[in-house]
């Protein structure tokens, strides 16, 4: 099995993945990935792969951030799965959210409600960063 058929499996594994809602981690997302269609493809300037993985991977190293996630809004078998959205729990404020993505360049940032738990995670519920590129 390769990287993306391994992620397909994870992401079809989700009820939520019904409606755009399955989520997978930072590694799952990028391991294999080369299509920069699959995050910010409305960036004229993309800064590429490697450096949203690194910005986001620094983002969830902090304490005050519990973890991130890829909220995967299409999947098919001819391209990488797509993400509009970036997922981010914990205590972190708004502003080191805007300064820590401000080169990722995001459409918007905005807090989330999620109302029941993801069934990837059962933590993932209630107030989280939302990261959207449109």
């Amino acid at each position: 099995m390769n990287e993306k058929e391994r992620l397909l499996k994870v992401i079809d594994e989700q009820p939520e993945a019904q409606q755009g809602g399955a989520v997978v981690t930072i590694d799952e997302f990028f391991t294999g990935n080369v299509d920069l269609g699959s995050i910010g493809c409305n960036l004229i300037d993309h800064p590429g792969l490697p450096f949203f993985r690194q910005r986001l991977k620094e983002m969830e190293a902090r304490d005050d951030v519990a973890a991130v996630w890829f909220e995967i809004y299409e999947s098919d078998e001819l391209d990488w799965p797509f993400s509009e959205n970036v997922i981010i729990q914990g205590t972190i404020t708004e502003a080191e959210v805007r300064k820590l993505t401000e080169k990722l360049e995001p459409s918007e940032i905005w807090l989330r409600e999620i109302k029941s738990p993801h069934s990837r995670d059962s933590r993932l519920v209630g107030s989280v960063w939302n990261l959207w590129w449109d």
